[in-house]
């Protein structure tokens, strides 16, 4: 997962520029997406690759999520499997770099959505797409709604 995300937010992974036409452009409260298909939140847990996720050809990205102050997820191991009830327990956490940190590489990329045209690396400004945000409480936090005040 993370040498995905490095690989992602230096720009080496595949663009697709296709159009991919009406029949899949929707409208979701005043939102227009250029396709159905997004990535969920968790992948891009500190927004690092929203260029990239968007340029592959996701009609959306969800980044996060993201608590107001950097935390470090469970301690491992994370994941079980309970194979008696043919399920896995996730206790991954939520780990992230924190509210300012994410903060300021979302502004940096709506600035880059904003400017002409570039070539090449991680930039490429202006994939078509919508970056969504998820949010979360620290693990120490004692009154959550205080946290987003």
């Amino acid at each position: 997962h993370n040498m995905v995300i490095s690989v992602a937010k230096r720009g080496l992974v595949p663009r697709d520029g296709r159009d991919y036409g009406p029949s899949l452009r929707t409208t979701v409260w005043g939102k227009a997406f250029e396709n159905p298909i997004g990535l969920a939140a968790g992948f891009d847990k500190n927004a690092e690759a929203m260029e990239a996720m968007l340029g592959i050809g996701f009609g959306f990205v969800e980044v996060g999520s993201i608590t107001p102050e950097p935390q470090d997820g469970n301690a491992k191991p994370r994941v079980f499997r309970v194979p008696s009830e043919r399920a896995v327990i996730n206790r991954i956490g939520c780990n992230s770099h924190g509210s300012k940190v994410v903060s300021e590489r979302i502004g940096a990329f709506r600035d880059q959505q904003r400017a002409p045209e570039t070539t090449g690396g991680a930039a490429g400004g202006g994939s078509k797409g919508i970056v969504g945000i998820n949010i979360a409480k620290n693990k120490t936090s004692v009154d959550a709604a205080k946290d987003y005040a």
